[in-house]
């Protein structure tokens, strides 16, 4: 299967930008609307890197994050979180596997590109 983003939000206003704006940087994508979903699609086909928001119904974000280190084939993947409890306090940017926070509220296509290119998903200059 092709390279691919995971979006992880269970707000389809939300899921439909960041699907758009990856499109935009000729990414592929993919979504779940909570960490349950998210994982079960991780299992069977590990993505490049994942979008995740902290606050959804069935499994939140912090809760996805701790069982995406439990497993050793897929702690490597890249998050970056997008929700509107973020911010730039060191306790969320030093979450495991976290590559950088995006608030939902100051949600940018640059700051979305400068973490993919972080994220090792695009080239920045």
């Amino acid at each position: 299967m092709e390279d691919y983003v995971l979006v992880v939000d269970d707000d389809p206003n939300v899921t439909t930008l960041v699907v758009d704006a990856l499109s935009l940087f000729g990414l592929n994508a993919q979504f779940a609307v909570n960490g349950v979903d998210a994982l079960k699609q991780i299992e069977q086909n590990p993505p490049k890197a994942i979008v995740l928001d902290l606050m959804m119904p069935g499994m939140d974000g912090f809760t996805t994050i701790t069982r995406l280190q439990r497993n050793a084939t897929i702690r490597h993947i890249p998050i970056i979180i997008l929700s509107g409890i973020a911010d730039a306090s060191e306790q969320i940017k030093n979450l495991p596997g976290v590559v950088g926070v995006i608030r939902k509220g100051d949600f940018s296509i640059a700051r979305l590109s400068l973490l993919l290119g972080q994220a090792g998903m695009l080239f920045t200059h």
